[in-house]
C-alpha cells in the first residue's frame, strides 16, 4: 500500500535547504509509520514489546479474529501481549506533531511553480462517442498532498465555443497567484498570459475537460481550502455528438462548486434552454447521487454593449429583466435565482487588439474592460473559500472524497446510453430508473442481513430449514421485483429488470450456499450430548421434523454427529439420537454404502 506521505516531498520546487529538511523528515518518516495501515502513526500506542502501532489498527487487528491474532501478540516479533498493558506514546505522539508542523512550514515557503503546473486533460472525447477518463490525472489533482484532505472549491467555465472560457481561466490563474502572493498588480504583472491553451480563431480549441494540474491553496479563519480551476468543452459546435456533450455537462456539474456560464452579447433564448438542461440534467444528477448540484452559477456576459453600465450590480438588474419575461418557461433558472445561487455580470467588449493576439496582455485591452475584468476576477478567488464542495446534506468534500465521486460518476456515464438529443424527458427517466434500481438493490441487501442476523445462533437456524429459508427469499425477491417493474419509466427498463434480476439473484445464492453451511454444521452438532440438549431446548417437534425434511447432504452431516455422540459423548444419549434421527430421515435419502459402512473407523 502507498504511504499517502510519500507524495509530499516530489510536489514543489525546493531550495537545497528546504531539500535537506525534507529529507531528514522522510527518514523519520519510516520510523513513524504503522506496520499496520502503513500510514503515519494516528494515537500512537505502545505495546511491552517496544513495537508501536496506530491504537484503532492494534485493537482491530486482536478483535479481527483471523488466526495471527488470538491469542493477542505484536504482529512485528510475535510476542504475546496482554491488551490492558496498551500504553499511550505521548513521546511519539508530540514527535509526529512536530515532524508535521515543520513538514507544513517547510511546504508553505514554496511558491507555485508556474512553469510545472499545466493544464491536464482529465476526460478525452473522440468520434466513436467514447468518454476517457485519466485517472492519472485525477490522483495527481485531487490527490494532492495539500487537496486531499482539505475542502476543495473546483471553479468551472461552460458555455458555447469561441466565447473567451480559456482566457477566463488563464485570467483566474493570475489573479490565484496574485491572491496568494498578496500582490496588487498581479493584472499587470508584465506577464504574457499562459496556462490553459487559448487561440484567436472560429475554430474550437478546447476539447473533453481540463484540470489544472496544482490547486491554489487559499486561506480563511486558519483554515485551507484548495481550489481547482477546470475549462470545458464549447457547446452547440457544429457536428458535436450531443449525447458526449450532455455527459460532459453532467460530470463538469458534479465535479464543480462554482460555475461560469459564459454568454456572448445578451442572454439569449438558446443560452436560456441550454442552461435550463444544464440545470435539469444537474438536478437529476445531483439527487442521484446526494450531491449538491448547483452550488453557485455566474451568468457571465461578454462584449456587452448597450446601455453601457457593467459590473454585477448592472447585471443583477438585467438578469431580474429577462426572468420577468421568461413567464414560467424556465422553472429550474427561477428556482436557482430565488433562491440566490446565481449572479450576473456584466462584461464590456475587451478591444479589438486583444480579440487577434494569443498573449491576451493586459495593455492590449481597453481600459474598461481591464477594470471590470480585474474586478470580476479578484471577486471569484475572493469567494473561493465560501464555495467549497459538499454533499446535499451539507457535509463538505475533501479531494480525497471528491476523486471518489468523480470515479463513481464516470462509471455510470461510460456504460449507461441516456438517449440525449436535448430532449430531457429520456434524461429524467433514465436517472430516475437508476434510483429506483439502487434502491431495489440495497432492499434485498437488507433484508438478507437480517435473515442472517436473526439466525445467527444454533437454535435460530436449526429451526429454520435451508427450504424455508429458500421460499423466505424468493418471495422477497418477488415482491421487489414486481413493484420494481411497475415503477420504471424508461425505454429500456426491460433490460434494466433483467440485469437487476440477475443480481439479485446471485445475492440470494451466496446467502443460501452460506446458510445452508451453517445449518450442516449445527445439524451435526446435535447429534452428540451437547445437541441433545440444544434439541430439548428448541422443542422434540423441532427435532422430529429437522430430520424428515434436511437436504440428503444435511441428513449425512447429523448422522454423522450422531456417531460421534455415540463413540464420544457416551452410548445411550449418541446413539438415541442418531438412530432418530436416521429413522426419521428414512434410508431412501442416504446412499446405501454409507449406510453400510461405518462412518468412523472406531464404528468397527
Amino acid at each position: 500500500m502507498e504511504n499517502r506521505n510519500d507524495r509530499l516531498s516530489s510536489s514543489f520546487p525546493r531550495s537545497s535547504s528546504s531539500s535537506a529538511s525534507i529529507r531528514k523528515l522522510d527518514l523519520l518518516k519510516s520510523d513513524l509509520t504503522c506496520s499496520i495501515c502503513l500510514e503515519l502513526l494516528q494515537s500512537p500506542v505502545s505495546l511491552e514489546c517496544g513495537h508501536n502501532f496506530c491504537a484503532q489498527c492494534i485493537t482491530c487487528h486482536w478483535d479481527s479474529g483471523v488466526p495471527s491474532s488470538q491469542p493477542p501478540c505484536c504482529p512485528e516479533c510475535r510476542r504475546r501481549c496482554d491488551r490492558r498493558q496498551l500504553v499511550p506514546d505521548t513521546r511519539l505522539q508530540s514527535l509526529l506533531e512536530n515532524m508535521n508542523s515543520l513538514r507544513q512550514n517547510t511546504n508553505s515557503n514554496q511558491p507555485h511553480d508556474v512553469c510545472k503546473a499545466m493544464a491536464k486533460q482529465l476526460v478525452q472525447t473522440d468520434s466513436r462517442r467514447n468518454l476517457t477518463l485519466f485517472p492519472e490525472v485525477l490522483t495527481e489533482c485531487l490527490n494532492h498532498p495539500q487537496a486531499q484532505n482539505n475542502p476543495v472549491c473546483l471553479i468551472s467555465v461552460q458555455g458555447e465555443q469561441r466565447t473567451g472560457k480559456s482566457f477566463l481561466l488563464n485570467y483566474l490563474i493570475r489573479g490565484m497567484q496574485g491572491l496568494g502572493s498578496k500582490d496588487s498588480q498581479w493584472m499587470r504583472g508584465g506577464r504574457c498570459l499562459s496556462g490553459f491553451k487559448c487561440e484567436p480563431g472560429a475554430t474550437s480549441i478546447t476539447k473533453g475537460l481540463w484540470l489544472w494540474s496544482q490547486p491554489f491553496i487559499l486561506e480563511k479563519d486558519g483554515k485551507k481550502v484548495a481550489v481547482f480551476l477546470m475549462d470545458t468543452e464549447g457547446t452547440l459546435c457544429i457536428g458535436q455528438d450531443k449525447e458526449v456533450n450532455a455527459k460532459l455537462v453532467a460530470f463538469s456539474l458534479l465535479l464543480s462548486s462554482h460555475q461560469i456560464l459564459n454568454v456572448s452579447r445578451i442572454l439569449k433564448e438558446t443560452d436560456l434552454e441550454l442552461l435550463e438542461m444544464f440545470l435539469h440534467i444537474a438536478e437529476e444528477i445531483g439527487e442521484y447521487f446526494k450531491m449538491e448540484p448547483i452550488q453557485h452559477l455566474d451568468l457571465l456576459v461578454r462584449d456587452w454593449s448597450s446601455p453601457a453600465i457593467f459590473g454585477k450590480q448592472a447585471g443583477q438588474k438585467y438578469m431580474m429583466d429577462v426572468i420577468q419575461k421568461m413567464s414560467d418557461r424556465y422553472p429550474r433558472i427561477q428556482k436557482t435565482v430565488k433562491n440566490k445561487q446565481t449572479c450576473c455580470y456584466l462584461l464590456p467588449f475587451p478591444g479589438k487588439k486583444v480579440t487577434m493576439s494569443s498573449d491576451g496582455n493586459p495593455e492590449d485591452m481597453d481600459e474598461d474592460f481591464c477594470q471590470y475584468l480585474h474586478d470580476y476576477i479578484t471577486d471569484v478567488c475572493n469567494s473561493a473559500t465560501q464555495r467549497v464542495k459538499s454533499y446535499s446534506d451539507g457535509h463538505i468534500l475533501t479531494g480525497k472524497e471528491l476523486a471518489e465521486k468523480i470515479t463513481k460518476l464516470f462509471d455510470v456515464l461510460k456504460k449507461k446510453e441516456f438517449g440525449f438529443s436535448f430532449s430531457f424527458d429520456s434524461v429524467a427517466s433514465e436517472l430516475y430508473d437508476l434510483r429506483l434500481i439502487g434502491a431495489a438493490r440495497k432492499e434485498m441487501q437488507d433484508f438478507v442481513k437480517e435473515q442472517d442476523s436473526s439466525t445467527e445462533s444454533m437454535i435460530a437456524t436449526l429451526k429454520t430449514l435451508p427450504w424455508e429459508m429458500q421460499k423466505r427469499l424468493s418471495r422477497k425477491k418477488d415482491d421487489i421485483l414486481n413493484h420494481l417493474k411497475e415503477t420504471l419509466k424508461s425505454p429500456g427498463k426491460n433490460q434494466a429488470m433483467k440485469t437487476v434480476e440477475e443480481e439479485i439473484q446471485k445475492i440470494i445464492k451466496d446467502f443460501q450456499d452460506s446458510y445452508k453451511k451453517r445449518f450442516c454444521g449445527y445439524a451435526a452438532a446435535v447429534g452428540g450430548g451437547a445437541g441433545a440438549g440444544i434439541m430439548a431446548v428448541a422443542g422434540g417437534a423441532v427435532g422430529v421434523g429437522l430430520m424428515t425434511t434436511v437436504l440428503t447432504e444435511e441428513a449425512i452431516a447429523a448422522v454423522t454427529g450422531a456417531t460421534v455422540g455415540a463413540t464420544v459423548a457416551g452410548g445411550a444419549v449418541g446413539a438415541g439420537i442418531g438412530a432418530a434421527m436416521g429413522n426419521a430421515k428414512g434410508t431412501e435419502s442416504v446412499p446405501k454404502q454409507e449406510e453400510e459402512e461405518p462412518l468412523l473407523k472406531y464404528d468397527k
